[in-house]
């Protein structure tokens, strides 16, 4: 089991998680992330980017099965989901601002199986 009672910082300019029956939360500092990849199966992971800064465009690669992902965003970054869904949701619950045209735009790409992937604001 993958479980974290403290959340990890990381300054990483890429993030990777796996999960299998358990959890992960990862504050992101980096101030040039570049992307990363999450899996899950059967586990949440969530990544907290309100401190962290992006340049262009830049994509995580996300694939679940019976998992959740929670992303905190900054409000100014765009998010674009490409998820293929079964029977699973992909929710965006920021509120649309003019400040996202700012080309900061975070591309969310992958697959989830009776999943749940939310992005939220921070």
């Amino acid at each position: 089991m993958t479980t974290t009672s403290q959340p990890l910082t990381y300054n990483d300019d890429f993030v990777t998680t796996t999960v299998f029956f358990g959890e992960v939360t990862k504050h992101i500092l980096s101030k040039n992330f570049k992307g990363g990849n999450v899996t899950n199966v059967f586990g949440k992971t969530m990544l907290d980017f309100s401190q962290a800064d992006i340049n262009g465009s830049v994509v995580i690669y996300i694939t679940q099965f019976c998992g959740e992902v929670i992303i905190h965003v900054p409000e100014d970054w765009r998010v674009v989901t490409n998820i293929l869904n079964i029977f699973a949701v992909a929710d965006d619950k920021r509120r649309t601002t003019p400040n996202m045209d700012n080309g900061k735009v975070l591309v969310l790409k992958g697959t989830g199986v009776f999943a749940n992937l939310v992005t939220i604001p921070r």
